[in-house]
């Protein structure tokens, strides 16, 4: 029997070792930089279409989301940002999911280009930077809308801007499945594949206002109903977006770049009706690098505000100094501190492989239902709700 024992345990040793083996980095450095990047290319054209494959696409994105940011961003098990050799598994894993993915539709029908025949950019385009993009080189930004399929019950339409800072979309966190959440809720919703570094700044609210824009534009022709409810939902960088969007709803694309020639879209309303700044309530120009309080004073429609952010999130003590002239400047404002959630948790609910559940975090969702529908007559809007002004 010990023999049996012994001689099963040597064969399994020599399968771990096997195995070990087949998954070690068979390329060089700079070889395995070179593959990285072919892959990151080929699965950039499946990760921003999640109406066109079939597949496991929440780990396919994952997996696509730490490589590409391991190029900028340190990611395990480099000590420093850049590509490591150890980050072998991650790529192959990577490369194996995308090739499985089933494509059941065109991916360029299944979005919509914001921009169309134009795009306010900088004239030329930004020709370096691309090497450690998130995006391939020429990236145009894009909605992917989730439309109800009786538009007679939609409630209003909700445009949902990812976090990244000026670096990347977090989508697989804050993107697609608060996309479905909304979904749920009777909402129709868009996922804004906003532009990212090499772009100006600028570009990443220039971008928000179009969406809006577009959305009002073509209702008819694609049968959107309740424009007129414009909620924006915006995490991290996505939140600064939106206030950047607040305070700019009357600027124009010709504004920023003299050499752009509005059209008709950009003469409709970028107004928001709600704005839900997740993690990302920044009065300030944080992005834009000034640290200078944005003026809202141009804005006449300003929205009614529902701002949230946890107490172990590095942002907290950025963002909490500057409630009180929010308060003054929004009249319709509410605010939840989260006792427990760190930053860049998105529902809270967790995300396979990636980023666990959040408790505490994960009651603003509702609570925001519940903010929404009280401001959209759609429910009392009771004593107790507007207490939630007072929470922080």
């Amino acid at each position: 029997m010990k023999k049996i024992l012994a001689l099963a345990l040597v064969a399994l040793l020599s399968l771990f070792v096997v195995v070990a083996f087949a998954e070690e980095n068979p390329y060089t450095l700079e070889e395995f930089k070179v593959k990285v990047e072919e892959e990151l290319t080929l699965a950039r054209d499946v990760v921003y279409y999640p109406h066109a494959y079939e597949g496991d696409f929440e780990q396919l994105y994952v997996n696509f989301h730490k490589l590409s940011r391991s190029r900028y961003e340190t990611v395990a098990p480099a000590t420093e940002a850049g590509v490591v050799l150890g980050q072998y598994d991650l790529y192959k894993n990577l490369k194996e999911i995308r090739e499985s993915m089933v494509q059941i539709a065109d991916p360029a029908s299944t979005v919509w280009d914001i921009w169309e025949d134009d795009m306010a950019v900088e004239n030329p385009l930004p020709a370096e930077g691309w090497e450690i993009s998130y995006d391939n080189p020429g990236f145009r930004p894009f909605l992917n809308p989730y439309l109800l399929a009786d538009q007679s019950q939609v409630k209003g339409n909700v445009v949902i801007i990812a976090g990244g800072g000026n670096t990347h979309r977090n989508n697989v966190v804050e993107g697609y499945p608060v996309a479905e959440f909304f979904n749920a809720n009777g909402y129709n919703a868009y996922v804004l594949q906003r532009r990212v570094n090499p772009y100006a700044q600028a570009d990443q609210w220039l971008d928000l206002t179009r969406a809006i824009r577009y959305i009002r534009y073509y209702a008819e022709a694609k049968g959107i109903a309740k424009t007129d409810v414009m909620i924006t939902c915006g995490f991290s960088a996505g939140g600064a977006n939106i206030m950047q969007a607040i305070a700019n709803v009357n600027v124009t694309p010709d504004q920023v770049y003299a050499d752009y020639v509005c059209d008709e879209i950009d003469a409709m309303s970028a107004d928001q009706t709600i704005a839900l700044p997740i993690y990302g309530l920044f009065a300030t120009d944080l992005l834009g690098g000034t640290g200078a309080m944005l003026d809202f004073s141009q804005n006449e429609n300003l929205p009614a505000l529902f701002g949230v952010i946890g107490h172990k999130d590095g942002l907290y003590a950025m963002i909490l100094p500057t409630l009180n002239d929010v308060a003054k400047t929004f009249p319709d404002f509410a605010f939840y501190l989260a006792p427990d959630a760190p930053h860049g948790v998105g529902l809270g609910t967790g995300t396979r492989n990636y980023v666990n559940a959040f408790t505490q975090l994960a009651q603003w969702p509702q609570m925001a239902i519940n903010f929404i529908e009280s401001r959209l007559d759609l429910q009392p809007k009771s004593y107790d709700l507007n207490q939630t002004m007072n929470s922080w």
